[in-house]
């Protein structure tokens, strides 16, 4: 029903009009709103229904009068704080419709609340027009939603799969980005009716969680700490400012202040990303700042359009939700490109970690390896001098006969091919080909034995029991250190238990897919409280001088990641037992 215009705010009745030059009969700005006047006819003969349509969507409150001799015939609200939730076609944008009968004649008000002066443009279109638009329109939506869910999914199955937290932080950035642009576009308010409240927690989520991703991927911790810290400010004040938005939401003057602050500390925090990212790309050569230093700064620049657009500082044919979207979905593709490669470069850095901590564990070893070879070799030497001297006192007394002398020569040669097979023990072990070959267990089991020998007073009985003939097709260097490992933690477990019976067995059996190497102890044991914690690099329970804490490490590594098999590590009553699973050739 209409109203009579007298019923109508005071500041409608009392506008005052200026003449403006283009599409408005009358513009001014009266009580902190703009006010604008249109005189539209119909020219044709017949009914005709036009509708006002607007995309900008930053647009605090419109209200829309459609007047006839000072009659309101009808008044819609929209903007921001008022989305009008009854929209002709149910559209995103914001659509005022004119009804006209055949050479009907009526006058449009429009008073609007909006952010700095930013520019609104209105197109007076027909229904069959947003007919075929919206249909094309709706076709890009579900594009780019789908686009978005489908980089949502992707990052968050990644995560799941690799546990590496900065899948997280974009998960969440996309996720909120999301739940901004059904708000901004206005998809949200066809179903919630306070969802500008959920519209601003995501305008200041999505920066939190772009912050974390930023900070985790560039690794600003470690490589720039201080620009970390300017940008935990960055989030303290985005959060700050969301809160502040959805608590006084009602209150333009703040709302526009705070717009206008955010506009400038979201240049300032892009300017001071792209500015690390570049200094991270070409001072200290990162690649990965490289490519991202490319991709912001593309984005920054076709991200300029926006601004311009809405300031009417340039003109575009492309509406700007198309612009908007177009760089979101562009930047998470991207993002999830190069974030695919930092996995990939995170990954080859921990193979390589992996290879030099297998280094620096032989390494580490060779002085005690280095000692086992001088006691390995102490008593030999000692068997060689000790015939040297037989042989000269015989010669002295001319008792040295032909057999005598070819006996003392055929124990010479024995002790020095013993030691010889010591040397070529040792070099095996330290030999890093990464190759595979045949061999059989019983020679790597003796060969680890015949390392182990000095390094455990005869106290310690070790056996080895017998089983059929197995052969392996394997890494035989890396399984001859797993076993050392295992070999020598057990000794240390004997050596610190004040018992006389101590003893180490070495048994082998068969499943249907692998080979069991077992080795059980009787010496310490390990206490239960520290089971779980066993296989972290550098725990130990040793003193420094006797341990590194790499070695379970290094024994789970080898056998789970080089040979795919398994370690199964149980103790009870004193009593460890170590399982080797290798897979069968």
């Amino acid at each position: 029903m209409a109203k009579d215009l007298n019923e109508t705010p005071q500041d409608l009745k009392d506008r005052k009009w200026k003449t403006d030059k283009k599409s408005f009969n009358g513009l001014a700005y009266l009580n902190n709103a703009y006010w604008a006047k249109l005189n539209i006819k119909n020219p044709r003969d017949k009914n005709q229904t036009y509708y006002f349509k607007s995309e900008n969507q930053f647009t605090y409150k419109i209200d829309y009068y459609l007047c006839q001799n000072n009659k309101v015939l009808q008044h819609i609200e929209d903007g921001v704080i008022s989305k009008n939730h009854h929209r002709a076609f149910n559209t995103n944008h914001m659509i005022f419709p004119l009804a006209l009968k055949a050479n009907e004649e009526v006058t449009v008000y429009f008073k609007i609340r909006n952010y700095n002066k930013i520019n609104i443009n209105f197109t007076l279109v027909s229904k069959e027009y947003l007919l075929n638009y919206y249909q094309s329109y709706n076709i890009l939506e579900g594009i780019f939603f789908g686009g978005m869910l489908l980089m949502l999914l992707y990052n968050l199955f990644l995560y799941f799969l690799l546990r590496i937290r900065v899948y997280v932080y974009y998960v969440g950035y996309i996720f909120w980005v999301a739940i901004y642009f059904l708000g901004i576009f206005g998809f949200s308010e066809r179903y919630f009716s306070d969802y500008c409240y959920l519209f601003y927690l995501a305008s200041g989520a999505f920066f939190i969680f772009l912050t974390l991703f930023v900070q985790s991927i560039l690794n600003l911790k470690q490589k720039l700490p201080k620009i970390q810290k300017l940008l935990n400010y960055f989030m303290l004040y985005f959060a700050l400012s969301t809160l502040t938005n959805i608590l006084e939401i009602q209150n333009f003057f703040i709302a526009q202040l705070l717009f206008n602050i955010l506009f400038i500390c979201v240049f300032i925090y892009i300017v001071l990303i792209i500015a690390s990212t570049y200094y991270l790309a070409y001072a200290k050569h990162d690649t990965i700042a490289q490519f991202y230093a490319v991709v912001w700064t593309t984005i920054a620049i076709l991200g300029l359009v926006l601004p311009f657009q809405y300031l009417n500082i340039i003109q575009l044919s492309i509406p700007s939700d198309y612009i908007f979207q177009f760089l979101i979905l562009l930047e998470s593709l991207l993002f999830s490109f190069v974030l695919a490669y930092k996995i990939n470069l995170i990954e080859r850095e921990k193979k390589e970690q992996e290879r030099i901590l297998v280094q620096q564990n032989k390494l580490a070893s060779m002085g005690e390896v280095i000692t086992m070879i001088a006691h390995q070799w102490r008593q030999p030497l000692s068997e060689i001098n000790g015939i040297i001297l037989n042989m000269d006192v015989d010669y002295r007394k001319e008792q040295l006969e032909k057999e005598n002398f070819t006996n003392y020569l055929d124990n010479i040669e024995k002790t020095t091919n013993y030691m010889s097979q010591t040397i070529n023990n040792f070099i095996d072990y330290f030999k890093h080909t990464k190759e595979k070959e045949e061999f059989t267990v019983s020679e790597l089991i003796n060969g680890a034995l015949n390392i182990v020998s000095s390094s455990h007073s005869k106290s310690i009985n070790i056996k080895y029991l017998e089983h059929s003939e197995i052969k392996l097709f394997s890494y035989r260097s890396e399984l001859t250190q797993a076993i050392l490992i295992v070999l020598n933690n057990a000794i240390d477990a004997c050596l610190a238990k004040e018992d006389e019976d101590l003893h180490i067995s070495i048994s082998v059996t068969t499943t249907q897919r692998y080979i069991v190497i077992s080795i059980k102890d009787n010496g310490i044991g390990i206490p239960p409280e520290i089971m779980e914690k066993i296989y972290d690099p550098y725990f130990t329970t040793k003193h420094k001088a006797k341990g590194t804490g790499l070695g379970l490490y290094i024994l789970k590594m080898i056998i789970e990641q080089t040979m795919q098999g398994k370690i199964e590590i149980s103790s009870n009553n004193n009593v460890t037992k170590c399982n080797i699973y290798i897979l069968k050739m």
